[in-house]
């Protein structure tokens, strides 16, 4: 291999995030000079708007690394690229604002000429991401910007990689060839996909597919390795053979056999450590779903205020009790709270025996049989939402009772609360909701629960939302 080929390999990531960097200070000044004359109706910009211009370019420039934006993004959602740029470009608005206004004395720059620079700069961000994302993905569908990929490993897990690049092939990866060491399934296929020869074989063939003058682009971009844990003296003995061919080298953990909701790697004291019960709401993500809540029970409060208030009266006139109902119900991280709720009941079961509300309950008052049935027995759990004991949406907190209970019983059921329980989720959108007659109606309920914590997404909790309205809806098989 020559010394272009292998600057050529290794610098194009880089390249690629330095054009993004250009084009990010191109749209600062462009975007920051449209707002001057639309605000200020002048293309003359004055010097001190000059010198914001250009701590908004400092800023971004340093900012943007330190938050990854500039990262290789391919194979990852756009979602998860656009919460890294808006956290830096938060940081950036805050950073530079603070900056101006504590150091430079004479700081009366126009606030609407602030805010357009800042909103316009940060919605062209996203647009022409999301722009070349979509070119992209075009084009990768065509054939067009594939990165040749080959799999070390024909088993379980390295069947499933190739099965998830062809299915995906908007990432632009295209596997070209398996090798493993059962010498039995070498000239076997999988999607298409030969088994070449034995993992001694990588190296060669990585060579082999460089030379091939006759065919352009044929060169290996990365090599993904899917072999079992125990291979780890194979896996270090092929990892320290690739370091001479300048092919990325890509390690696929053989995680099938843990039941895992999630995992993120972190680095602790210095060591690499696979946190296992991690969820993906950790981080920026977590703060995102805590701003939507606090948001939408701010709203919801407002909007259903008055319905609040009638529900109330016909509590305290309908029946003898207290207006609410409080039991304690596991959070998050298996936290007790209190959650809120209207009575619906003549009793209020808050001990070590609670039982589940039954059909033609002689428990349910005439008011509480319609506040279950229309769900708004669970509006005062805005409250919880508000202070941060519950999420809007999430897993539905059960009675200590019941999750000591199940918890012995249904594999996985307190992985659950690793998140805020949710006053509506995943599970009762999906039917799974009321009486939990039997263990497998619990356990139905649990594995809803857990592929939300593993797929959440501020588009996930809007679909679940609106799912929630049309459940609400259907009220027949609630009691």
């Amino acid at each position: 291999m020559n010394n272009m080929e292998n600057f050529y390999l290794s610098n194009r990531s880089e390249f690629i995030g330095s054009t993004f960097k250009i084009i990010d200070m191109v749209v600062i000044a462009i975007a920051s000079l449209l707002a001057h004359f639309f605000i200020l109706d002048s293309l003359s910009i004055p010097g001190k708007y000059l010198l914001f211009i250009v701590l908004i370019m400092i800023a971004t420039y340093h900012a943007f690394s330190w938050f990854s934006v500039y990262r290789a993004w391919r194979g990852q959602s756009i979602y998860r690229e656009i919460t890294y740029l808006s956290f830096g470009w938060t940081f950036v608005i805050l950073a530079v604002s603070t900056l101006i206004f504590l150091t430079l004395p004479d700081n009366n720059y126009s606030r609407a000429w602030m805010v357009l620079t800042y909103a316009s700069t940060y919605f062209v961000f996203i647009g022409y991401r999301i722009i070349i994302r979509i070119y992209l993905r075009k084009a990768r569908s065509k054939g067009i910007n594939q990165k040749r990929v080959i799999i070390v490993g024909a088993g379980t897990l390295g069947r499933r990689a190739c099965t998830a690049m062809l299915n995906q092939h908007w990432a632009g990866f295209k596997p070209v060839a398996f090798f493993d060491d059962d010498l039995q399934i070498i000239g076997q296929k999988h999607n298409g996909i030969e088994v070449k020869g034995d993992i001694n074989d990588v190296v060669t063939f990585i060579e082999s597919q460089r030379n091939q003058q006759s065919k352009p682009n044929q060169i290996i971009d990365a090599v993904w390795i899917a072999l079992p844990l125990s291979a780890y003296k194979r896996i270090e003995k092929l990892q320290n053979d690739l370091l001479d061919t300048a092919t990325n080298v890509y390690f696929i953990p053989d995680l099938f056999g843990f039941n895992l909701t999630s995992y993120s790697i972190d680095e602790v004291v210095g060591l690499p450590i696979m946190n296992m019960s991690a969820t993906t709401m950790d981080g920026p993500r977590g703060f995102i779903k805590r701003v939507e809540d606090i948001l939408l029970s701010i709203i919801l409060l407002l909007i259903l205020s008055p319905v609040l208030l009638i529900i109330a009266a016909l509590i305290k006139t309908g029946s003898t009790g207290p207006i609410f109902f409080k039991q304690r119900r596991y959070g998050q991280d298996g936290k007790e709270f209190l959650v809120w709720k209207f009575r619906s009941m003549k009793v209020t079961e808050d001990g070590d025996n609670v039982v589940q509300a039954k059909k033609e309950d002689d428990r349910i008052t005439p008011i509480g049989k319609w506040l279950r049935k229309l769900s708004l027995d669970e509006l005062p759990q805005l409250f919880n939402v508000l202070e941060g004991s519950m999420s809007m949406i999430g897993p539905r907190p059960h009675a200590v009772a019941h999750n000591e209970f199940y918890r012995k019983k249904v594999l996985g059921y307190m992985a659950r609360h690793k998140i805020r329980p949710g006053i509506t989720g995943w599970a009762q959108v999906n039917g799974s909701r009321g009486e939990t007659a039997q263990i497998s109606d619990m356990e139905e309920r649990i594995q809803y629960d857990l592929e939300y914590i593993k797929n959440w997404s501020i588009f996930l909790d809007i679909r679940i939302l609106f799912m929630t309205i049309r459940t609400v809806s259907n009220y027949k098989d609630t009691y």
